[in-house]
């Protein structure tokens, strides 16, 4: 329901519970008329400003006013006409028009919180939080927090954070104001106030929260450390907090992520070995031999989760041995891109032969150019070539393999190699686009022009796109080749259904040079009526040359 109705309705419903009890009181008491106009007219100015008032408080304060004595009333009348400031005191720390606390002067406080012209906020919170039981604690911190969102919106950052501290005092108060702190407290770039509240909750006693709300508190606290730069003390209370369990208790997931990004923010990340290594061995999956975990039966993603983690730090930190069985667990499970630091690691502590027996398990679930692949991806080239050489005997038109193949032959041998490399697999597989375009760029590099224009002429027709078709034109013209520029262009300009005029006019200019002026000249005219006809330009451009004899010259005196 929309503001207005909203205000439509309380009216409406006002007058119908007015009517209905000044039809009474004027049965029991003889009251004049102007005086019983006056109260009415109050009445109505009082229900409709507490439209502006929260929706739950609204139909306890109608009630009341609609019931309200006229001394109140009375008195009511007198307060609609004072200043914002005094209205306001009156409703929290002085002697107001109402017996308090009542809900219809919990509704017009919020009235006159929200009111234009309303006192400033800073006294504004000031009244509020000194109004003592003239409001209920909840109604307080509910307009504490009206007013820090005024605050906000004001860009009074400060003022919004010392606001919601406030509310975060009351017994009554709740963690989503908390929440509310921690988020304007963000905005004003003061982590450490958010944080010594979020501390205060934890430590509280008789405790203020419940396990999710405790949970979430211990998350926000190591999240507002980190983002106050605060990352050794981070890391501490982790750490304080992982080794406080027992060692049959099982490490909560939660505490583990807190523990991983607080540590590695301090450069920490070492001490957490351990707990990640007894993370593992509370895995069923982390009892099985690598034969096992290289079948094809899954496991659980918190397991590989803390194997990469695990593996990572440990190899981060020199700790080889324990990096290497890591890392072997994870490419039995299946993560390939660890391969190539797996190659590294075992070879140097002579685990060479489990890793090609891990290798040859692989093959079941994953193709040697895959293996390869992995491998060439991570510099370690020398250890997938044995992978292809078997593959390409048993398939030798595996043109992704010999691909690869190519690629590894010129990281072992250097890139002098390559263009040689290059020719060996487009004899191979002659016109392959990305091969010519590989070969091209060296060609080019090593300035031998012809050759790359050579090359580029050789990849099939259906291949060459518009970027190909450019390259030609350019290097033809360069080497002065009109005959190859002018095809390449033609083939721009015919799969273009609107050519760009540039294209049309280097065509045109091109068709007086080329060799066979009949076929240049029959292009051209395709070219051109391609063009937007009718226009000036088009019609110049498509004007027959004409002879004359000259106009005989006048000068101006003979124009006299």
């Amino acid at each position: 329901m929309s503001r207005s109705s909203r205000q439509v309705f309380l009216l409406v419903f006002s007058y119908a519970t007015l009517a209905a009890a000044w039809g009474w009181r004027l049965h029991a008491n003889d009251g004049s008329p102007h005086k019983t106009s006056l109260l009415d007219t109050t009445r109505t100015a009082l229900a409709t400003s507490l439209a502006q008032a929260p929706k739950h408080l609204q139909q306890a304060a109608i009630f009341q006013l609609a019931m309200l004595p006229d001394p109140e009333l009375q008195a009511l009348d007198v307060w609609q006409k004072a200043v914002p400031e005094q209205r306001l005191r009156q409703l929290t720390v002085q002697q107001g028009p109402l017996h308090t606390p009542c809900p219809l002067n919990t509704a017009l406080l919020f009235v006159e919180l929200t009111r234009p012209g309303a006192p400033m906020i800073d006294d504004s919170r000031l009244l509020v939080s000194a109004a003592g039981d003239r409001l209920e604690e909840s109604h307080k911190i509910e307009a504490l927090e009206l007013l820090a969102s005024q605050a906000l919106k004001t860009q009074e950052l400060n003022l919004a954070v010392e606001i919601h501290e406030r509310a975060c005092e009351f017994p009554a108060a709740t963690w989503q104001n908390v929440l509310n702190l921690t988020e304007a407290a963000r905005t004003a770039r003061r982590p450490a106030a958010a944080l010594h509240v979020v501390n205060k909750w934890l430590g509280a006693s008789p405790p203020r929260l419940d396990a999710a709300q405790h949970e979430a508190a211990l998350d926000l606290q190591t999240t507002l450390l980190l983002e106050g730069a605060r990352h050794a003390e981070a890391s501490r209370v982790a750490l304080d907090a992982l080794r406080a369990l027992k060692p049959a208790d099982p490490i909560p997931e939660r505490l583990m992520q807190r523990a991983l990004l607080a540590t590695r923010a301090a450069g920490e990340s070492a001490e957490l070995l351990p707990w990640i290594e007894r993370r593992l061995r509370s895995c069923a999956d982390h009892q099985r031999s690598l034969h096992s975990l290289a079948s094809e039966k899954p496991v659980e993603p918190a397991y590989r989760r803390w194997l990469d983690e695990g593996a990572c730090i440990a190899d981060l930190n020199h700790q080889t041995s324990i990096a290497c069985e890591l890392f072997f667990r994870l490419a039995a499970i299946g993560e390939t891109r660890v391969l190539a630091r797996l190659h590294a690691l075992a070879t140097q502590i002579g685990r060479g032969r489990e890793l090609t027996d891990l290798l040859a398990r692989l093959q079941d679930r994953h193709s040697p150019v895959q293996l390869a692949q992995a491998l060439a991806d991570g510099d370690a080239p020398a250890a997938a070539r044995p992978l292809l050489t078997p593959h390409l005997q048993a398939s030798p038109d595996d043109r992704s393999a010999w691909y690869l193949l190519t690629q590894i032959d010129i990281a072992l041998r250097g890139s002098p190699s390559a263009p040689m490399l290059w020719e060996g697999f487009l004899k191979r597989f002659p016109g392959d686009l990305p091969a010519s375009q590989n070969l091209v760029r060296m060609q080019i590099a090593a300035a031998q022009y012809p050759q790359a224009l050579r090359t580029l002429q050789s990849i099939p027709a259906g291949q060459l796109d518009e970027s190909t078709l450019r390259q030609i034109a350019s290097l033809a013209l360069q080497l002065d080749d009109i005959s190859a520029a002018h095809r390449a262009l033609q083939l721009i300009v015919e799969s273009s259904p609107q050519p760009s005029v540039r294209d049309v006019l280097a065509l045109t200019g091109m068709t007086s040079q080329h060799p066979d002026s009949v076929t240049a000249e029959a292009t051209q005219y395709n070219a051109l009526a391609k063009l937007p006809a009718g226009t000036a330009f088009h019609k110049t451009l498509t004007a027959t040359p004409g002879s004359g004899e000259a106009a005989p010259f006048s000068t101006a005196s003979q124009a006299r």
